[in-house]
């Protein structure tokens, strides 16, 4: 990360989302690099189990409630903002899930008014490529964040919406404003997608992948927290938005290929054609909106499964942001994980 002398400046710092798996973590190297740190949270119980100490202070509100952040911002100066809504695992359509206008949205809003007249000093919102559309990553090269914006659900147009919240923000007040948009974040200890593929291929659920070699940008959790650090204490940023990458793109093909090497399995020399996979996803498309159940393979999932979603960093590469991990050591780490625990 950094040291303390280099990231003292940072002063007293606030978390939204700071109970999420990102956050957690970025609490964690705050405290490493001994920043005063309070949270925002609806559950002090749960950050309580996380932090049971008092080095962490905690702000009892909820983004939807705004006489709930009344104070947020006293003494503090700077802000991560990490919050925004996460549908049930089991909701059918995640990505446009109503609550998350309501959540990420209008509680950006809310976020942003309730700092109005406050110490804070800058900002870093923590977005997603969601906020660009999934047509953006699919130009055939990588698309860099000044992409004109055609977000194609109600997750990534809330997150566009409260993109605009934060910036105009810091342009009304002069305070030091960036947003951080992340593509598919991996290191997520059991969780991601990356992870549930580990499981599929492991158990033969995953079924020996077409030669489609599409192109997908990922990012390590401790380097999108690097990232978000850097951003934050650089004299250069503000009023901007970055991409953050590991910088190389990645195809469903090829990390199928590297599971099936990990675990000790040989790759098959058959492939399942598109066409079944396609009618499949249909299929599942179709029982998930008929019966409201959330179905393994649908058009969505098969999309981001086949297509691309490319993307550029270099805004945040020319900061001095270096990646310091790969997708093959996660998997190699996901593959001993799934080794282990199915060993007798």
């Amino acid at each position: 990360m950094t040291n303390t002398t280099q990231a003292a400046h940072l002063g007293p710092v606030l978390v939204t989302g700071a109970t999420g798996q990102v956050g957690r973590r970025l609490v964690s190297a705050l405290l490493e690099t001994g920043h005063p740190v309070t949270i925002l949270t609806r559950s002090p119980a749960a950050a309580r189990r996380l932090w049971p100490s008092d080095r962490v202070a905690v702000h009892a509100g909820d983004l939807t409630e705004a006489a709930t952040l009344a104070g947020l911002g006293e003494g503090l100066k700077t802000v991560f903002h990490l919050a925004s809504y996460a549908p049930r695992p089991d909701e059918p359509d995640l990505y446009n899930a109503p609550d998350h206008w309501r959540v990420t949205a209008e509680g950006t809003a809310n976020l942003v008014a309730a700092l109005t007249g406050s110490t804070i000093e800058r900002l870093v919102y923590v977005s997603t490529v969601k906020a660009m559309g999934d047509r953006a990553g699919a130009l055939g090269r990588p698309a860099g964040a000044d992409t004109p914006p055609e977000p194609d659900c109600l997750y990534g147009r809330a997150k566009l919406a409260a993109e605009h919240s934060v910036l105009e923000f810091g342009r009304a007040h002069r305070t030091k404003v960036s947003v951080m948009r992340l593509p598919m974040v991996y290191g997520l200890d059991g969780a991601g997608n990356i992870v549930r593929m580990v499981e599929a291929v492991a158990t033969g659920r995953f079924p020996p992948w077409p030669h489609q070699h599409n192109r997908r940008s990922a990012i390590h959790v401790e380097d999108a927290i690097a990232a978000a650090l850097l951003i934050a204490r650089h004299p250069e940023t503000g009023d901007r938005t970055y991409i953050a990458t590991d910088g190389q793109p990645y195809s469903t093909r090829w990390i199928y290929e590297q599971i099936r090497l990990a675990l000790g399995q040989s790759v098959p020399r058959w492939t399942l054609p598109l066409w079944i996979l396609q009618g499949a996803a249909l299929g599942g498309t179709l029982v998930e909106r008929g019966l409201g159940q959330r179905m393994p393979l649908t058009r969505d999932s098969l999309a981001k499964l086949t297509q691309d979603a490319w993307y550029d960093s270099s805004a945040i590469t020319a900061l001095g942001f270096v990646p310091r991990q790969g997708l093959m050591d996660e998997i190699k780490r996901l593959t001993r994980r799934s080794s282990a625990a199915s060993a007798p």
